[in-house]
């Protein structure tokens, strides 16, 4: 798509004083409007985006982006810190007895956390890349250049590599929650108290359940065996 040249600025006739009302967007992709069309020439220049103290970029509202709150980071590092007291037998004054050995379940969290952390920084590196081009992308808009990016070897290509990035991630999220609850099924644990503990429903817990018996046929739900006893 190829833009004319006009000379709309210098065939529009004066307007009369006061009733000048010239269109000023004061974003960081803001424009002149001329006849309703950008006037690139009286734009200001694009600003680049600004950087937090980490080097990011800071939100279209001027804000760091957020992660996890810092409860769960306190909790995670309390968690890390047992573990570490219990690997070098440093808990509770007791000496260490030798490394346990994991179960199979635990074996799949620790195989399932690596593809987790694989896939979520393959899809951070793909982010990147996509966070990368909004300065290139902003400019070829306010340069008429919007549907450019249309086409199969942008568009196309830059849709599906962050599509798979993401089915990726998800996957491997999920294969990481169905051997934690086989951990959890293994040492007891309810449908109910799985769901609490993963923030989501006592029917979706139930659901982990059931492919975990699938995945695991050998798998018991001690939790049901314990309820049938009683």
């Amino acid at each position: 798509m190829r833009r004319i040249a006009t000379c709309l600025r210098n065939e529009r006739p004066e307007p009369d004083e006061g009733t000048v009302a010239v269109l000023v967007d004061e974003g960081p992709w803001g424009f002149v409007a001329v006849d309703g069309l950008p006037d690139l020439e009286a734009a200001p220049p694009y600003r680049r985006e600004p950087l937090d103290d980490q080097g990011y970029p800071l939100l279209s509202d001027g804000a760091s982006p957020c992660g996890f709150d810092d409860e769960v980071k306190e909790e995670l590092a309390r968690i890390q810190r047992r573990a570490r007291e219990i690997g070098t037998g440093t808990g509770n004054g007791r000496k260490a007895t030798g490394r346990r050995a994991l179960t199979i379940y635990e074996v799949e969290v620790c195989a399932a956390m690596t593809v987790r952390r694989d896939a979520a920084l393959r899809l951070r590196q793909v982010l990147a890349d996509d966070i990368n081009q909004y300065e290139a992308g902003m400019e070829c808009v306010r340069a008429g250049l919007a549907l450019d990016v249309m086409v199969p070897a942008i568009g196309g290509s830059a849709r599906q590599t962050v599509s798979a990035a993401t089915s990726a991630f998800e996957s491997a999220r999920h294969r990481f929650r169905l051997a934690l609850v086989a951990v959890a099924m293994d040492n007891g644990i309810s449908a109910a108290r799985i769901g609490e503990g993963f923030g989501f429903s006592r029917q979706l817990a139930s659901r982990y359940l059931k492919e975990a018996r699938e995945q695991w046929p050998e798998l018991v739900d001690r939790a049901a065996e314990m309820a049938t006893v009683a």
